[in-house]
């Protein structure tokens, strides 16, 4: 199995078992699927190394307003349709979609 797919069917579970719709609490948004698949630690330095590579977000504020609203199919269909339009970036050999990597970065600020 794929990356892709693996997160693909780990969303569609997390959805799954989505229980109602939560409010807009910022470390709901820093909560990427890839803390899962790679750990704290891994996905904390993705994020370090995202707001290394674009300074201009690295602003909670800022990070907060880029990521769709913290319902999990939101920001699993915007992971999604990052990845079909090529809005990616590489980041310690993974790539991620930019949604992705705006969460790890958000993740990063807890």
């Amino acid at each position: 199995m794929e990356r892709r797919d693996f997160l693909q069917t780990l969303g569609a579970l997390v959805c799954l078992s989505a229980d109602g719709v939560r409010g807009p609490d910022w470390p709901v948004l820093a909560q990427p699927l890839l803390l899962m698949l790679l750990g704290h630690e891994a996905v904390r330095e993705l994020g370090m190394q995202y707001r290394a590579l674009v300074p201009q977000e690295d602003n909670r504020d800022l990070l907060r307003s880029t990521l769709p609203a913290p319902w999990h199919r939101s920001i699993a269909a915007t992971i999604q349709q990052d990845f079909e339009a090529g809005r990616t970036v590489v980041l310690r050999g993974w790539i991620l979609s930019v949604t992705e990597a705006r969460q790890c970065a958000l993740f990063s600020m807890l």
